[in-house]
């Protein structure tokens, strides 16, 4: 029987929920995309209804309160989309996350079709949406949206209604106060949406790099165990010699035939004894070696002295080895493969030795 190998493993409540770290990610990148549509439509609708009488231009109501009706709908499931993958434990897929960009990016081009194309001081809210996108998008669905958005705005250079102004001769500072409006939303969407979301992927990062050091940690306990496992069981045959040797002499003490027994009869028992006393002493000597570095060593490096202490293990047996010149200059690591090959080659020894003594035993 071989001593078990002690494993180490981290309790649920330490490790921390790699997985998870995406999936909240997620999760909130879709809620917020739903509270910054929520902010947005409460701003159109609020230039909707001042926009005629602070700025003299008149809106087309219809087709914009049509679109705003759509977009509180597709909120509306998106809110409910949420609730969904709350309730199942699912997580939005980029995929899911794609659609609702293209069906704002949509929205946002119509809205401008029917207030001037791209004479609106509003046409450039297709950037704070692409900066959403590309904090929460792959790279190459953020490309697609970005040529998606490169061509509604190519068509509304080309097609789109003209605004009404009661006034042409402010055209000038109309378009400048809609700069500056623009410009406002802008940043608030971008310091709202995006610096949050930067925020809450250098949280995912730092719990990453918190689970790494865990692991790490976990698989150098896991090294020493199986260390001290090697070392369990090596020390296990030079223990049970010196038990042999010790239950032998004792035998002999106690026996009032060979009470004259004089101590040069057990010089070669002694000698043995003191050559497995040496070998506990080696591998405790390494056993602290090892828990101070636990970097592989070369082949060729490692393995004459580990023939030298199997060797002392069994001194009836002979061992050679050798390495290949291809093999000799590869690193390992000595513990594990110590404790493979040390198994390996006591139950041969073992084996060995038990056939020669049935050879000798026969007739």
């Amino acid at each position: 029987m071989h001593p078990p190998i002690a494993m180490s493993t981290l309790p649920p409540s330490v490790a921390p929920p790699i997985g998870t770290a995406p999936q909240r990610h997620s999760l909130v990148s879709l809620r917020r995309l739903s509270w910054l549509r929520w902010a947005l439509l409460a701003g159109q609708a609020m230039l909707l209804v001042s926009c005629e009488s602070l700025a003299g231009i008149a809106l087309p109501y219809k087709p914009l309160l049509f679109l705003f009706a759509v977009q509180t709908v597709f909120n509306v499931f998106t809110v409910a989309r949420l609730h969904w993958h709350t309730r199942h434990g699912t997580v939005p897929s980029d995929a899911e996350l794609m659609v609702q960009m293209m069906v704002d990016l949509t929205a946002l081009s119509a809205i401008l079709f029917y207030t001037g194309g791209a004479t609106n001081p509003f046409v450039s809210f297709y950037l704070p949406g692409l900066a959403i996108a590309s904090a929460i998008l792959p790279w190459r669905l953020v490309v697609t949206l970005a040529a998606y958005a490169l061509a509604c705005y190519s068509m509304l250079l080309l097609e789109y209604i003209p605004l009404d102004l009661h006034n042409p001769d402010n055209a000038v500072n109309y378009h400048l106060a809609g700069m500056w409006l623009n410009f406002v939303a802008s940043a608030v969407m971008i310091a709202f949406f995006v610096a949050r979301l930067s925020n809450a992927l250098r949280q995912r990062d730092a719990q990453l790099n918190e689970a790494r050091e865990l692991l790490l940690r976990e698989a150098r306990v896991e090294a020493l165990n199986d260390q001290a496992a090697a070392v369990a069981h090596e020390i296990g045959t030079p223990l049970a010699t010196l038990a042999v040797i010790a239950g032998e002499l004792r035998a002999d003490a106690e026996n009032t035939n060979r009470s004259d027994t004089p101590v040069a009869d057990y010089q070669a028992d002694l000698r043995t004894m003191e050559q497995q006393l040496e070998l506990c002493r080696s591998i405790l000597a390494r056993l602290r070696a090892d828990h101070e570095t636990l970097a592989p060593q070369r082949i060729d490096a490692w393995l004459a002295p580990f023939v030298e202490r199997w060797q002392l293990r069994h001194p009836q047996a002979s061992l050679q080895a050798s390495a290949a010149p291809d093999a000799a200059a590869q690193a390992v690591d000595t513990a594990r493969i110590s404790q493979i090959l040390t198994i390996a080659l006591d139950n041969a020894a073992r084996s060995q030795q038990a056939a020669g003594h049935d050879h000798r035993q026969g007739p």
